[in-house]
């Protein structure tokens, strides 16, 4: 009996390990997204964004996001095409709402936007993500930009966790919003991730970022829309 009390503790003892392995996981792409949000308000602070206007009189497209977008070779990717990479390390929801003219008074025709992630990892509910990324997509379409609803791209799931089933969650509101608005829904999901893993390995350096491969197939899925009207 004493031995398979110990059996049973041991093996309690392993699964408690893996969680606490995976909550400090969690904690540490938090504090990554943490520490890249605040450098990257320092650098809004010491030469801000409405500052070069003039450089951006004749952008045509915007991408629009976090550091995710941000990594995004997106002129070498589309070098006929005027693009504006307004992707910044850490941003939330919150954060592209708070610059939100900024974006507006560039004056773009389109913009991509994906955002979320960041959201989700810092502890926010879906809900909230999902009214906060509402309210982007509202202020966009009020200044007459045409807005591409890209889905949040799952981060891998032997990292995140229960991340995964959030930003799902959030993605089926998320499309619903596009298709009652006829706006276009670009889901890179299906072709980076799978059911059970989340974000696939070949296409993360880290469960949570992209490699290479991974923005290649993201160009192939906007392409049309990018050298579209």
């Amino acid at each position: 009996m004493l031995s398979v009390n110990v059996r049973y503790e041991e093996k309690n003892t392993h699964s408690t390990d893996v969680l606490v392995i995976k909550n400090m996981y969690i904690k540490l792409l938090w504090l990554r997204c943490l520490t890249a949000w605040i450098g990257s308000l320092i650098m809004a602070a010491s030469a801000s964004y409405g500052q070069h206007q003039s450089e951006n009189a004749n952008i045509d497209i915007v991408m629009l996001g976090d550091s995710i977008t941000q990594a995004g070779p997106w002129n070498s990717l589309f070098p006929n095409a005027q693009i504006l990479n307004r992707g910044v390390s850490g941003y939330s929801t919150y954060d592209i709402l708070r610059e939100i003219n900024t974006t507006v008074e560039i004056r773009p025709r389109k913009v991509f936007l994906m955002i979320g992630i960041n959201d989700l990892l810092r502890g926010a509910s879906v809900e909230e993500t999902f009214d906060r990324y509402r309210i982007i997509v509202d202020t966009l379409q009020k200044a007459g930009i045409k807005v591409y609803m890209q889905a949040t791209i799952e981060c891998a799931r032997a990292q995140c966790g229960a991340i995964v089933d959030q930003v799902r969650s959030l993605n089926e509101k998320l499309k619903r919003v596009a298709q009652m608005r006829g706006l276009t829904w670009i889901d890179l999901n299906s072709g980076l991730t799978s059911q059970t893993q989340g974000l696939l390995e070949r296409y993360t350096t880290d469960g949570l970022h992209l490699t290479v491969p991974a923005y290649k197939y993201w160009a192939e899925q906007i392409g049309k829309h990018i050298i579209g009207i």
